[in-house]
């Protein structure tokens, strides 16, 4: 199974969202809540402990595409 990324485009600039292994479906379910309003952000934990956050209305004005890792 090939590690994918989710690649969003908002007029901010690009934003690459790490997919977990095994955990493509979770990303896909919190981002399907984020644009329906019932979550209001998606947080990720980084390596080395840092969080990232983006917000609903980030992805709702965004381009998500959802790709294998290059």
């Amino acid at each position: 199974m090939e590690r994918k990324i989710i690649k969003v485009k908002h007029v901010t600039g690009t934003y690459i969202i790490e997919v977990p292994h095994g955990a493509l479906n979770e990303m896909k379910t919190q981002l399907d809540k984020c644009l329906n309003d019932e979550q209001g952000a998606i947080v990720v934990k980084g390596e080395d402990g840092d969080q990232f956050v983006y917000p609903s209305d980030l992805l709702k004005n965004s381009f998500i595409a959802i790709v294998d890792r290059e």
